[in-house]
């Protein structure tokens, strides 16, 4: 299974993302790639940043996904998703003080 760590150089601020395979007790990492940003001019084919075997494309893709989820770092759908929840969340609230209030009102007649 393959595994990213995310950290960032204290000195630097710079961001780090290592990807780390274990198999029959040998440690297997994925060699650097240099992320330069060059402007191309149009019509001049661009060649993908990363290429992978679709053999290992899913399991790097979510390798991916929960190290940046344990970083803090949401899409928008997460963020999205998060405050569905917590509105939910406070209307039950609000739902059980109706509730309570209609069963207490009942006692008293």
């Amino acid at each position: 299974m393959i595994e990213a760590k995310i950290y960032q150089e204290s000195v630097t601020g710079e961001i780090n993302i290592t990807f780390i395979d274990r198999k029959e007790g040998r440690l297997y990492v994925a060699q650097p790639v240099e992320l330069i940003m060059k402007e191309y001019p149009r019509g001049e084919r661009i060649e993908p940043t990363i290429r992978m075997d679709y053999l290992y494309a899913q399991e790097f893709l979510k390798a991916l996904a929960e190290a940046l989820d344990k970083n803090g770092i949401k899409t928008d759908k997460d963020a999205k998703m998060e405050g569905l929840l917590e509105a939910t969340r406070y209307h039950l609230e609000d739902l059980r003080k109706l509730l309570k209030l209609n069963i207490e009102r009942r006692k008293e007649k």
